[in-house]
């Protein structure tokens, strides 16, 4: 459990985070039931490992003062450059993003179809 905020301003900010998300839990459960869950995760999730596969970008842009969006941005670069290399290995890490994330909603997904397909079949009391 996470220690409540000590300062004015953290206990404000805490009260309109807790106003925000009270009524969009409520909205969410409702609409999407036992789902709301596991979409909510997933979110918290992308933003997350996006916030954590930006740091080579970032360091890119302070320390090598480029923007490297692509392979073909690399391949422009210098062979015997190390900006060459750093592209490659930024543009690597922001494609291993979407392949992590896209592997953890999927992984989530098929969780909560076994799960919701076992509840099925317990539940359903017709002969066969």
């Amino acid at each position: 459990m996470t220690q409540p905020p000590q300062t004015p301003w953290g206990r404000r900010i805490e009260k309109i985070i807790e106003n925000i998300w009270e009524p969009l839990d409520l909205i969410g459960q409702k609409l999407l039931g036992s789902l709301w869950r596991t979409f909510y995760e997933s979110v918290q999730d992308a933003i997350a490992l996006s916030l954590l596969l930006q740091i080579p970008s970032l360091i890119g842009k302070v320390i090598i003062g480029k923007e490297f969006s692509s392979y073909d941005v690399c391949l422009a670069e210098n062979a015997l450059g190390s900006s060459r290399y750093a592209c490659f290995i930024i543009v690597t890490s922001d494609f291993l993003l979407w392949v992590v994330l896209a592997g953890r909603i999927l992984g989530r997904f098929i969780v909560d179809f076994k799960s919701l397909w076992s509840n099925n079949r317990g539940n359903n009391n017709d002969p066969p």
